[in-house]
């Protein structure tokens, strides 16, 4: 069975996808990436490359074109996704590749999934990693300009899907009640199992967020929170930024010297080991939207796996996760002077009890575990196919 994922969006950091092919090139399928650059040094299957957004005013300046209409005429975006050279090589391509199957990576693969389900009768997963019509809820631009062109696509082409993943049992109910699906099955954003040695905290303890660096992710708040932070702690932001907004943060931590450090992403592969050099891993995520409140997102996994303490705004999904396994805390408020209140109260005793609770919990909290869901959906199709 051939299989392709398609993927708008750089290939690089998106380790969901590249877990995802690698898992079934291992089950014995032809599988193909369709995505955009920078890859990976060696990607786990054969890409297809598709043409990249172009600059941040060319990608602001598509979304007004392309997007915009929508909030006036919904019908609109329809015609208007198919404005994109990148959307429009990512059908031509998939086409030429006659998949029996398709994974469409987020609303924006959705309408490409579907030519090729007209075309070569392919089935299709959709594999929603955000709920898309909520994700930018926060921003009034992204409300008005590009909201109801996400839902319209969504809810256009979501129904022709023959399976529906995502990453958070949030996002799940939410999808199935909003469109009227059975419950999407969750296949949660674990790492790879990596075996990984307890370290004991020294006298210097390291913060670790690790992610893109974009706004949106509370680093702002992070760093304006240090000048309160014990003498002994300090943070590291590790990460692809975007748009020139480490440059910023670089600003606002100017007067912190060393006690804020930025490092460059790293490979999928090092995540985890890289991270286990730190103690603690940090998440601010503002409860503010529903979006937020479903997040269950990739870096909580990857800092058990890691075995760091964890402490993250107090969100559902998450609570689940930390409160289960007792591997970190989970904070009231998201406000430098809260954040700081919280790193007082710790020693190194207490940050190892969590570093050793979460060491524990990712045996059970990995892709090999989660990862057979995939295959059993994965089977389940093509054997429908075949029937």
């Amino acid at each position: 069975m051939r299989i392709a994922l398609v993927c708008i969006s750089p290939l690089q950091h998106d380790s969901r996808v590249l877990r995802h092919a690698a898992l079934l090139a291992q089950a014995g399928y032809e599988v193909r990436i369709f995505a955009q650059a920078p890859l990976p040094t060696t990607p786990p299957t054969p890409v297809t490359v598709l043409p990249g957004p172009g600059s941040d005013t060319r990608v602001r300046l598509g979304m007004v074109l392309r997007q915009a209409p929508a909030s006036l005429l919904p019908i609109s975006a329809d015609a208007l996704y198919w404005g994109s050279a990148t959307k429009l090589a990512a059908r031509r391509e998939l086409l030429r590749f006659k998949p029996d199957l398709v994974i469409a990576n987020d609303w924006r693969a959705l309408p490409i999934a579907h030519a090729a389900k007209h075309a070569c009768k392919a089935r299709i997963i959709y594999d929603s990693h955000e709920y898309a019509s909520e994700e930018f809820a926060d921003s009034w631009r992204w409300r008005l300009l590009a909201r109801r062109h996400v839902v319209r696509i969504e809810e256009r082409y979501i129904r022709e899907a023959d399976a529906v993943m995502t990453v958070s049992d949030g996002i799940a109910d939410a999808l199935a009640a909003r469109y009227g699906l059975a419950r999407p099955t969750v296949i949660s954003n674990m790492p790879a199992w990596q075996e990984t040695a307890f370290r004991p905290t020294g006298d210097r303890v390291t913060v670790l967020y690790h992610g893109v660096v974009v706004p949106r992710r509370g680093l702002e708040t992070l760093i304006e929170s240090v000048a309160l932070w014990p003498a002994s702690f300090r943070l590291v932001i590790r990460g692809p930024a975007q748009g020139g907004f480490d440059q910023h943060l670089r600003m606002l931590a100017g007067d912190l010297g060393e006690r804020v450090s930025f490092a460059a992403a790293v490979p999928p592969d090092q995540i985890v080991p890289t991270a286990a050099q730190a103690d603690i891993g940090i998440f601010l995520l503002s409860n503010s939207t529903t979006h937020a409140r479903f997040a269950m997102p990739n870096k909580i996994f990857e800092y058990i796996q890691a075995g760091l303490m964890v402490i993250s705004s107090d969100l559902p999904e998450i609570r689940k996760v930390v409160d289960s396994a007792g591997c970190g805390l989970l904070l009231d408020r998201d406000t430098p002077q809260a954040i700081a209140a919280s790193l007082a109260g710790l020693d190194p005793a207490s940050i190892d009890a969590c570093k050793r609770a979460a060491l524990a919990r990712a045996k059970e909290l990995n892709f090999e575990v989660e990862g057979g869901k995939l295959l059993s959906l994965v089977t389940e199709l093509a054997h429908a196919g075949a029937a």
